[in-house]
């Protein structure tokens, strides 16, 4: 078959950070006849892919969702002709495509991963034709989707957390998304990006009986045309698989108080009556609130994060702060964050809304906002408050080491005094203080929080001193789950054929135990 041009530009893009202009010819294959090969998606799933973007926990039957529902993942991709895939490029073949699960929820088989429009691989091969399959695609992805609002300004709608944005469908080189970390495990989503899996790593060509070789862990870069096959079962093993990896780090913090910290294992080693602890503020660095992800990782299952307008690296040391609004305007030295009143994802049972709130007490607490929910608040059972008080957020690793810095009020009501704690109303004390500690989880000395990895950080508050734990878990991977049918329907393989796709996503080991580090207490 003769190929067709559906459009021939010259496209003038700018290289990020370069002053040279470079001309770029920009050619799509003509679909209307003849025998051409649909593209078609697989993919593997993962349980804690969360707004924009999907919040809460995501299993395989998450990602399979509505649109409507939150399921879905986003493609982008690259037509280069003869070319390999580089920064000129802009995505010229589809953009934040969406690619969601038309079958039965939770079917696991004999449904499809749908698209529209449905797009064909180049096809330059058949009766009329010679080819060396050297017409080139290069597909990236993430999950949860989210659907720009505007793809020439890569906006997302009304997205304050989560997935707010990518790169404009103007912009040459890979394609960016942008992220903004919320502390309230309400609003937390935990970002996947999409890479070849260990079971594509060779690709059967549509000619000449050769197998292109793909890197495990890498972008789907400079694919061609795969080989035809003669049944819907069969044809699974030439679909665009992503394995989705987590980009993101997740954090627990759990929180407790003593009267003495050396004492803690003393169950009945509580503070006197009187005397109530609550936390005004807690920082981190080692940790980013926002930046974009880099859909084109350059080393193996290595999530790439830039700073916000991916143009650097993330920067380092810098302070992340979650605090909760105090109005006595005695917040930190200068009190800077007495202005924000609204709490910013910390417990509303550990800060100080009124005499009524409980503040940290000798149990362990989820130092965030729990988000798993209890059915009867009256009667918690033991499984549901254990699921909130691990509750976690996923944050941005910048690769650097992690310091903590937790600033906390020990207040005691006594009628004597003419002073107020820190409702202004009830006469007593309130003294402030601020302990700063760096954390080490296990690793090298100076190594920061990795993508993919749960972390565990334990604090104990005491009257005389402060002690830190950490621990750190894995995401394991699990066996892939796999659609059996073409898209855009099923059966038999017609002579045109749809490009599908095939996701899996790694799976969260919620059964992994993690053995605590013991920290240098004060």
């Amino acid at each position: 078959m003769k190929k067709k041009l559906l459009f021939c530009a010259l496209l003038s893009v700018m290289l990020v950070g370069c002053d040279e202009r470079i001309e770029q010819l920009s050619t799509l294959p003509d679909t209307s006849a003849g025998d051409t090969l649909p593209v078609g998606f697989d993919a593997y799933n993962s349980r804690k892919t969360t707004r924009s973007g999907q919040v809460g926990v995501t299993t395989i039957g998450t990602l399979q969702k509505k649109k409507a529902d939150g399921g879905g993942f986003g493609v982008f991709a690259y037509y280069t002709d003869l070319k390999q895939y580089c920064q000129t490029y802009v995505p010229n073949f589809m953009y934040n495509q969406g690619v969601f699960w038309k079958g039965a929820d939770g079917a696991l088989t004999d449904d499809y991963w749908a698209y529209e429009p449905v797009m064909y691989w180049p096809n330059e091969y058949g009766s009329d034709a010679s080819s060396s399959d050297e017409e080139h695609l290069t597909f990236f992805a993430y999950a949860p989707y989210a659907e720009a609002a505007s793809p020439s300004a890569g906006s997302v709608a009304d997205a304050t957390y989560g997935i707010v944005g990518f790169s404009r469908n103007t912009d040459a080189g890979d394609p960016l998304v942008r992220y903004i970390a919320s502390f309230d495990p309400t609003e937390s989503v935990d970002l996947c990006w999409g890479v070849v899996p260990s079971d594509r790593t060779s690709w059967a060509l549509a000619q000449g009986g050769l197998t292109q070789t793909l890197t495990e862990g890498l972008p789907w870069l400079d694919v061609y045309h795969p080989k035809e096959t003669a049944t819907q079962a069969a044809a699974t093993t030439s679909r665009v698989k992503f394995k989705f990896n987590h980009a993101l780090a997740q954090l627990n913090v759990q929180i407790d108080t003593d009267a003495d910290v050396k004492t803690h294992q003393d169950a009945d080693d509580d503070l006197a009556p009187g005397t109530k602890v609550y936390v005004r503020s807690i920082s981190f660095t080692g940790i980013a609130q926002q930046g974009a992800l880099n859909l084109n990782n350059t080393e193996a299952n290595k999530a790439l994060w830039l700073d916000w307008c991916g143009c650097t690296d993330l920067p380092f040391g810098e302070t992340v702060t979650v605090h909760d609004g105090r109005r006595d305007s005695r917040e930190g030295a200068a009190g800077a964050e007495a202005y924000n009143e609204t709490p910013q994802g910390l417990n509303p049972d550990i800060i100080q809304n009124s005499t009524s709130t409980p503040g940290v007490t000798h149990k362990y607490q989820n130092l965030f906002r729990p988000s798993s929910p209890i059915a009867d608040p009256e009667n918690p059972t033991d499984e549901e408050l254990e699921a909130r008080l691990n509750d976690a957020v996923c944050v941005i690793p910048t690769g650097e080491e992690m310091t903590v810095t937790i600033v906390y009020d020990i207040e005691t009501t006594s009628p004597n005094l003419s002073g107020f704690i820190s409702d202004g109303a009830t006469h007593g004390v309130s003294i402030e203080n601020r302990i700063t500690k760096t954390v080490n989880f296990g690793g090298a000395a100076g190594a920061g929080l990795e993508s993919g990895k749960r972390y565990t950080l334990k604090l104990h508050l005491g009257l005389n001193s402060v002690k830190f734990d950490a621990a750190v878990g894995t995401w394991i991977e699990k066996d892939p789950v796999e659609g059996e049918e073409w898209l855009p329907g099923g059966g038999q393989q017609d002579e045109e054929d749809p490009i599908t796709f095939t996701p899996t996503v790694e799976d969260w080991d919620d059964s992994q135990e993690a053995v605590p580090l013991p920290l240098t207490s004060n």
